[in-house]
C-alpha cells in the first residue's frame, strides 16, 4: 500500500554555496583594473600625530570615481615618505622613526594625496598599560574568550575574566596564581607568551605572531615589571572609513580604529581591536581589520576594543549578467523599501503568487485554518480586482484570527500549567484572546502586563510574575519578549557581542526588585485544591546588588537614564510608561519584527528576539518605516497585519528566478516553511472531517485553542509544539525530521482518520458523488486548487483500477496530505 501511495504522492505537484573570495591580486593588470581611473583620492586620517615610541597609525586610502562610487585602494596604492621622521610598512601602517615632521605621499590611478605627520616624544618612555594594552592583547588572541580561559571555570587551571571585563582579577591570575609561574620579567621566557606563540605545547595553538602588536605589548609589559595601572579610560572608539557600499571589482576594505581617552589622547588601536563579521560567508575580516567580500551582500563588521563595540555596515555589489530590474508595481511603502533594497543588490523579485497560493497562505497565516472548498471556489472564480484586500479584511474579523494570535503570544509569554496552574492557563488565555479579539492597542496590553498585580486568577496578566519570579529572570524575559534583546550574557559579565554591561543588566532588574508573591487568601492552595492562585504585590523595600562590584543598583532604562520614581511608588509604572511610549527605541521595532516574522516566515531581524549590532537587520529602512507606521496608528496590530498582507512583497510567489534563487534574507520570494504543529494538525482534522478529542476538552476543540501544550499529544510534540519554557520563538521547532515522516506515512493521526467510515471520503461516497466530483473536492479542501490534467488522470485511473474503491480514495487523500503543498507554507 505504501508503494502505491508513494506513487500517487509523486503525482502531486510540489516544490538551494558561496563562491570563494578572491585574494588581493598581485599581477599588474588585475591591480590596474581594481584601481581604474579615480577622480580623486583621500587618505585617512588626513593629519597624523605619532606620540611616543609605541605609537602607530593604520592608513586608509579611498578613491572616488566619476559615477560617485568609492573603492578602498589601501592595498593597491603606492606609498612614499617625504622626510625621515616616519616610515610606512607593507600593511600601510605609519611608524615613527624620529621626532619631527614628515609627509606621506599616496599615489594611485594618476591621482596623488598627501597626509601630514608629526612625530614627538619618541625619546620619552611609553610604558605598556596592563588595562588598556595587555587586556586588549589577550582579547585579540582569544585567550579570554568563552571557548578558552574565559570560561567560568577557566581551562587547565588557568582562568581569565571573559573578554577582560574584570582586569583586577586577571592581574592577580597572571602575576600571583601558581606562584606567578605564568609570567616572567624576562619577557620572552614567560610561559604565557611561550604558549601564545606556540613555542611550547598549547591546546589553543598559536594565538598571534611574535612580531605582532599584541605579542610585543605583552612582552614589553613583562620587561617593565608586570605593573598594574589606573590609565585613562576609553571615552569613544571611532572606525574609519565608517559604513559604505563597495562595487565590483573592489571587494576589499581596510578599517582603521582609533580610541579617545579621558585625558584627551587619541591613539590608533587597530592592532589591539577584535574584528568579527556578522556573516563570514559574505565577508571575512582578518586580525588587522582587512575585510574581504566573498560574494555580493551586506555585513556588519564588529570592532571591539576593550569594552567598546562599534559596528560598521559594509555592502558589496557586483553585476549579474542579464540582470534587468523589472519595475514591479508597489502596493504600499513596504514594497518601496523592500524593492529598493533588492534593486540595489541586483536581486529580482519573484512574480506575484497565484490566487490559489494567496488564499491558502492568507487563511493559514491569519487564522491558522484552511479555506473550505466553497470558499476556495468563490475566491478563485471572483473577478473583483480588490478580492485579495477584501479577503484580508474578512479574515481579520474571524474568531479564528484571535485563536491563532493568542497561541502565538501565549507561546512566548510561556503560559503553561507547569508554572501558573491549569486554571491560570485558562484565565490567561481568555484574557489575552479578549484583547486580541478586540484589537486592543498592543502598548496598552504591554502596560497592563508590566504593572499587573493582585490575584493571578482574578487578574490574569499578573501570571507574568508567576512565570518569572526573580528580578533578574523578569529583566531577561522583559528584554527578550518586548525589546528583542537577549540580556542573559550580561548577568555574569559584560555582553560579548553587544553594548550591554553587567551594570545595565542589574539596573534594569532593579525595576522588579520589589515585586513579591504570596498565596492568594481568596483562592488558596489546599490538599483538595492544588490549583491555588498567588497574589502579586509591591513591597516597600527590595534592591538589586551588582555581584561583582557589590553596588546597589538604581532602576535604569536600557540605553537611557536612571528612572525618576517617587518614594513609595511602584517602579514598574515608570518602566511601563517608558516601554509603551511612542518614543521607545525598542518595543515598536521588536513587535513589528515579530509580527512580520509570523507573516513572512522570517524576521527582518532574525532571530526575532536577537536585536544586536552583530546581527543587523536585512532592511533598516523597512523596519523603521513599519515601526513608525505602527506607532502612528496607535500600536494597532490588525492595521500592521493588513498593511503587510496587502503589500506585493507578502504576495510574491515562492517560485524563484535566476537572480533570487540564492536569496534567503531580503524577501525577494515567499518563504517555504513547514506549518506549525497546531495548524497542521487542525488542517488534518479539517480535510478529513474527523475532529480530535483532547483530554479535558470538548470534541472539536482545535489544537490552536488549547491553553497550553501539556495535553502531550504525540502528533503535536513530534511537529515541534513548544514546552513554553523559554521566552523565545526558537523553542518552536520548524525543521522536518524522520519522526515527522513516520507520523505522516503510517502514524495513527493520519491513517485512523483516513479509515474512519464517517470521514469526508465516507460522506462523499454516501452522497453518491462522481469520482471527478470527489477528486475536485479533495483537492480544493486539501490544496485549495483544482487538480491538473495529469494529476486527475493518474488518480482517477488508480481509483478505476482498484478492487476496493474506498481504499483507493484513502490512497488519494493520503497522497494529498503527504504532499509538500499540504505540509508547507508557500
Amino acid at each position: 500500500m505504501l508503494l502505491r501511495r508513494s506513487t500517487l504522492l509523486g503525482v502531486v505537484l510540489a516544490i538551494a554555496a558561496t563562491p570563494a573570495g578572491a585574494a588581493v591580486p598581485t599581477d599588474a593588470a588585475a591591480r590596474a583594473k581594481v584601481i581604474g581611473q579615480p577622480k580623486a583620492l583621500q587618505v585617512q586620517p588626513a593629519t597624523i600625530l605619532l606620540n611616543g615610541p609605541r605609537s602607530q597609525q593604520q592608513l586608509v586610502v579611498t578613491a572616488t570615481y566619476a559615477d560617485g562610487a568609492v573603492r578602498d585602494l589601501t592595498a593597491f596604492a603606492e606609498f612614499a615618505v617625504e622626510g625621515d621622521a616616519v616610515a610606512v610598512n607593507d600593511e600601510r601602517v605609519a611608524l615613527p622613526k624620529k621626532n619631527g615632521a614628515a609627509t606621506v605621499v599616496v599615489k594611485a590611478g594618476g591621482q596623488t594625496v598627501k597626509a601630514a605627520v608629526n612625530v614627538k616624544d619618541l625619546d620619552k618612555p611609553s610604558p605598556v598599560s596592563f588595562r588598556n594594552d595587555v587586556i586588549a592583547a589577550l582579547n585579540v588572541g582569544g585567550c579570554n574568550s568563552g571557548a578558552c580561559h574565559g570560561t567560568p571555570s577557566g581551562k587547565n587551571g588557568f582562568k581569565l575574566s571573559l573578554r577582560g571585563y574584570d582586569p583586577p582579577a586577571d592581574y592577580l591570575q597572571l602575576t600571583r596564581d601558581v606562584l606567578g609561574r605564568r609570567t616572567d620579567r624576562q619577557g620572552a621566557a614567560s610561559l604565557l607568551i611561550l604558549k601564545a606563540l606556540g613555542r611550547v605545547p598549547h591546546e589553543g595553538s598559536v594565538r598571534f605572531p611574535a612580531s605582532s602588536v599584541p605579542a610585543q605589548a605583552i612582552i614589553a609589559w613583562f620587561k617593565e615589571g608586570l605593573q598594574d595601572d589606573a590609565p585613562p579610560v576609553v571615552k569613544k572608539v571611532e572606525v574609519l572609513p565608517g559604513g559604505r557600499t563597495l562595487n565590483d571589482p573592489a571587494r576589499w576594505q581596510q578599517l582603521s580604529v582609533s580610541a579617545t581617552f579621558s585625558n584627551g589622547a587619541i591613539r590608533d588601536v587597530t592592532r589591539l581591536t577584535v574584528f568579527s563579521s556578522s556573516d563570514p560567508a559574505i565577508a571575512s575580516v582578518d586580525a588587522n581589520g582587512f575585510v574581504e567580500f566573498n560574494q555580493s551582500g551586506e555585513v556588519a563588521i564588529l570592532c571591539r576594543y576593550l569594552e567598546e563595540l562599534v559596528p560598521v555596515r559594509l555592502m558589496y555589489l557586483e553585476p549579474k549578467p542579464g540582470f534587468q530590474w523589472s519595475n514591479p508595481p508597489e502596493h504600499n511603502y513596504i514594497d518601496t523599501h523592500a524593492f529598493a533594497k533588492l534593486k540595489l543588490l541586483n536581486i529580482l523579485p519573484s512574480e506575484l503568487c497565484t490566487d490559489q497560493e494567496f488564499i491558502r497562505r492568507a487563511y493559514m497565516d491569519v487564522c491558522g485554518v484552511l479555506p473550505s472548498a466553497e470558499e476556495t471556489r468563490t475566491f478563485l472564480e471572483s473577478k473583483d480586482p480588490q478580492k485579495r484586500a477584501k479577503l484580508v479584511d474578512e479574515l481579520l474579523e474571524r474568531p479564528e484570527y484571535a485563536d491563532l494570535w493568542t497561541l502565538k503570544w501565549a507561546d512566548v509569554f510561556r503560559s503553561t500549567r507547569k508554572t501558573i496552574q491549569l486554571k491560570g492557563t485558562h484565565v490567561f488565555q481568555k484574557w489575552l484572546r479578549s484583547h486580541i479579539d478586540q484589537n486592543t492597542p498592543l502598548n496598552a496590553v504591554i502596560h497592563e502586563v508590566i504593572t499587573a498585580g493582585g490575584s493571578t486568577f482574578a487578574n490574569p496578566p499578573a501570571n507574568y510574575y508567576r512565570i518569572a519570579k526573580e528580578p533578574t529572570a523578569l529583566a531577561e524575559t522583559t528584554a527578550q519578549l518586548f525589546f528583542g534583546i537577549r540580556m542573559q550574557c550580561a548577568k555574569c559579565h559584560n555582553h560579548p557581542f553587544e553594548r550591554w554591561t553587567q551594570d545595565d543588566y542589574y539596573s534594569f532588574a532593579a525595576f522588579f526588585a520589589r515585586v513579591k508573591l504570596r498565596k492568594d487568601p481568596v483562592e488558596p492552595t489546599t490538599p483538595q485544591k492544588k490549583d491555588g492562585a498567588e497574589y502579586v504585590y509591591v513591597d516597600r523595600a527590595g534592591e538589586v546588588t551588582q555581584p561583582r562590584t557589590s553596588q546597589q543598583m538604581q532602576p535604569k532604562f536600557m540605553g537611557g537614564p536612571i528612572a525618576k520614581v517617587a518614594p513609595g511608588k511602584d517602579r514598574r509604572e515608570a518602566l511601563a510608561a517608558w516601554m509603551t511610549s511612542a518614543e521607545n527605541p525598542f518595543v515598536p521595532r521588536s513587535v513589528v519584527n515579530r509580527i512580520w516574522y509570523h507573516l513572512m516566515g522570517k524576521g527582518i531581524v532574525d532571530p526575532v528576539d536577537d536585536f544586536r549590532d552583530s546581527n543587523p537587520s536585512a532592511n533598516d529602512e523597512l523596519l523603521d518605516a513599519l515601526a513608525k507606521d505602527f506607532v502612528a496608528k496607535g500600536f494597532d496590530a490588525k492595521h500592521l497585519i493588513r498593511t503587510i498582507m496587502n503589500s506585493r512583497t507578502y504576495q510574491l510567489s515562492a517560485m524563484t528566478n535566476d537572480f533570487n534563487k540564492d536569496d534567503n534574507k531580503y524577501f525577494s520570494h515567499a518563504v517555504t516553511k513547514l506549518h506549525s504543529a497546531e495548524t497542521l494538525f487542525d488542517a488534518l482534522c479539517h480535510v478529513t472531517e474527523v475532529p480530535e478529542k483532547f483530554a479535558g476538552h470538548a470534541l472539536g476543540t482545535r489544537a490552536v485553542q488549547l491553553p497550553d501544550g501539556e495535553v502531550n499529544h504525540p502528533f503535536l510534540k513530534t511537529f515541534g509544539q513548544p514546552a513554553r519554557e523559554l521566552a523565545c520563538e526558537c523553542e518552536r521547532e520548524s525543521d522536518s525530521n524522520l519522526a515527522q515522516a513516520l507520523q505522516l506515512i503510517n502514524g495513527p493521526s493520519v491513517n485512523d482518520r483516513l479509515r474512519n467510515p464517517n470521514n469526508r471520503i465516507g460522506k462523499l461516497l454516501a452522497a453518491k458523488k462522481t469520482d471527478t466530483e470527489i477528486l475536485e473536492e479533495l483537492f480544493l479542501v486539501s490544496l485549495s486548487r483544482q487538480p491538473t490534467w495529469d494529476e486527475a488522470k493518474a488518480m482517477l485511473d488508480h481509483v478505476a483500477r482498484s478492487m476496493e474503491k474506498r481504499k483507493a480514495w484513502e490512497d488519494v487523500h493520503w497522497a494529498l496530505i503527504n504532499s509538500k503543498e499540504f505540509l508547507f507554507r508557500h
